[in-house]
């Protein structure tokens, strides 16, 4: 009989309970530099303490979420983002009101919330463009609503009233703890996390088999992205235990390309973590070689945008290898998204 998905999550240190989630233990498992990135002396699960005296975290391992694209359907150069929406909920009084108002439509964005209470939802992942919202969850009564709502084969945000017939529902494929639910387009359900996932190519077979590459992921029984593409590697071993964070790489093979400000960067990252007075600022973008990886491209690039990084007290700008990134702290209350305009003008300028 195959494990639960509890037991699954319980084995990775993804462990939930009293109907919220107790802990999703874990950081980022790489340093700049490819070692570990807990002090000597220190677990990788030791809990940080963040400047401003706060201990309080819930963090989600990325690198158990991230599916590997060299072994699994997804295509290399896919986007991350990630939100500890619980830590980001206990900081909501100490961030203005403007702020918290679009974080909150950004960090509920990767979690699908059509059959499942917002404030059920603890953390959720975007990984590419598969939803992935993590907390504690009645599958039978969303496997219920999932299937009194349109027909299997039409996605939820195509469906409209005047569709003439329904395509019956057949019973949800059983795999590694999770219900998954339809072919085309697949929702897959536990007690502890909720995905919906969409085929990410057109020639691929349904997203079934990209519902399966993330829960084969977050079980740790599959490399993770890190272990494929060392821009991810890179960015990601910047930050430890991020409240909010998007990182944006480019395919190693250079057969995909974002559009950054220089045509050089091959990956971009920011991340936020809050505390009641500071919140401290992750900024990280990668290059083809460490040779094009300089400190001063960066660093420049601050300075032109002071407007932005102007509030950020300690921006040093570090290089190693092909990644170069900066580290600040900005008052919780002033917290703007990188906007030019500052919380009090409705953050809207675009990042």
């Amino acid at each position: 009989m195959p494990r639960s998905r509890r037991s699954l999550l319980e084995a990775t240190g993804l462990a939930l309970g009293g109907g919220a989630l107790a802990t999703l233990a874990g950081c980022t498992s790489t340093s700049p530099t490819g070692g570990a990135s807990s002090p000597a002396g220190s677990s990788p699960t030791d809990e940080p303490t963040p400047a401003d005296g706060t201990t309080e975290s819930v963090s989600v391992d990325l690198a158990q979420w991230l599916p590997n694209p060299a072994s699994s359907p997804f295509r290399d150069g896919y986007s991350v983002r990630l939100f500890d929406i619980a830590a980001i909920r206990r900081h909501r009084e100490a961030m203005h009101e403007n702020a918290y108002r679009r974080l909150e439509r950004e960090m509920l964005y990767p979690a699908p919330d059509r059959y499942v209470d917002a404030a059920d939802i603890a953390a959720s992942v975007g990984v590419g463009d598969a939803r992935v919202a993590i907390g504690s969850f009645d599958p039978d009564a969303i496997g219920e609503r999932i299937t009194s709502d349109g027909d299997s084969s039409t996605p939820t945000a195509e469906r409209t009233p005047t569709t003439p017939t329904r395509t019956p529902w057949s019973e949800p494929e059983q795999y590694e703890g999770f219900d998954l639910y339809g072919t085309e387009y697949v929702y897959a359900v536990s007690e502890d996390v909720f995905m919906e996932v969409s085929p990410m190519r057109p020639e691929s077979d349904g997203a079934g088999p990209y519902a399966k590459a993330i829960i084969d992921a977050g079980a740790g029984e599959a490399a993770s992205y890190a272990n494929g593409n060392a821009y991810v590697d890179a960015m990601l071993g910047t930050v430890d235990d991020p409240h909010a964070l998007w990182c944006y790489p480019e395919a190693m093979d250079g057969s995909t390309t974002r559009g950054f400000r220089a045509d050089e960067i091959t990956g971009g990252l920011k991340s936020w973590r809050f505390g009641t007075e500071t919140t401290h600022l992750t900024f990280a973008n990668t290059y083809a070689d460490a040779e094009a990886a300089e400190a001063e491209k960066l660093a420049s690039y601050i300075e032109s945008e002071s407007d932005r990084f102007g509030p950020y007290d300690g921006l040093d700008v570090e290089a190693s290898g092909r990644l170069v990134w900066t580290d600040g702290d900005i008052p919780t209350g002033e917290f703007d998204h990188l906007s030019a305009s500052g919380p009090e003008d409705g953050v809207t300028t675009p990042n």
